[in-house]
């Protein structure tokens, strides 16, 4: 014969399994829900950066504009800033997206940057404008 208490451990047994999945469960979604907060925390501040310093820059033809750079990824614009000549830079993907800037002017510097997520990024430039600019810079160097 059983004795009553232990008619009831298998019961025990089987609540605190279901309560710790469904605790592991809630703080999965918690988790996940803190994540995706931060994410878009960080990719705000990102973009906010670089509207900035695009700001700075102003025309992509600028007058300043004193440099450039190819990466595999995207293409940048240098733009001077009183004797510092690479001060600015705004950073430009394939389909026109601002996926990084760079501020150098010692007081300020900063970089912002979607580098790891392009596709978050609101901020666009026309990109046949970088390309004629590139292609200008190009041949003047040449």
């Amino acid at each position: 014969m059983r004795s009553p208490a232990l008619d009831h451990m298998p019961r025990r047994t089987g609540r605190r399994a279901a309560l710790a999945a469904l605790a592991v469960a809630v703080a999965l979604v918690g988790v996940a829900v803190v994540g995706r907060v931060e994410r878009r925390h960080w990719v705000t501040t990102q973009v906010r950066g670089m509207a900035r310093i695009q700001a700075l820059v102003g025309r992509l033809d600028s007058p300043t504009l004193s440099g450039y750079r190819v990466l595999p990824a995207f293409d940048c614009l240098v733009y001077r800033r009183g004797s510092n000549p690479f001060a600015l830079e705004v950073c430009v993907d394939g389909r026109g997206r601002v996926v990084e800037t760079i501020d150098r002017r010692r007081a300020t510097r900063r970089i912002y940057s979607l580098r790891a997520e392009p596709t978050a990024s609101g901020l666009r430039v026309d990109r046949a404008e970088v390309d004629r600019l590139l292609r200008m810079m190009t041949a003047s160097r040449g």
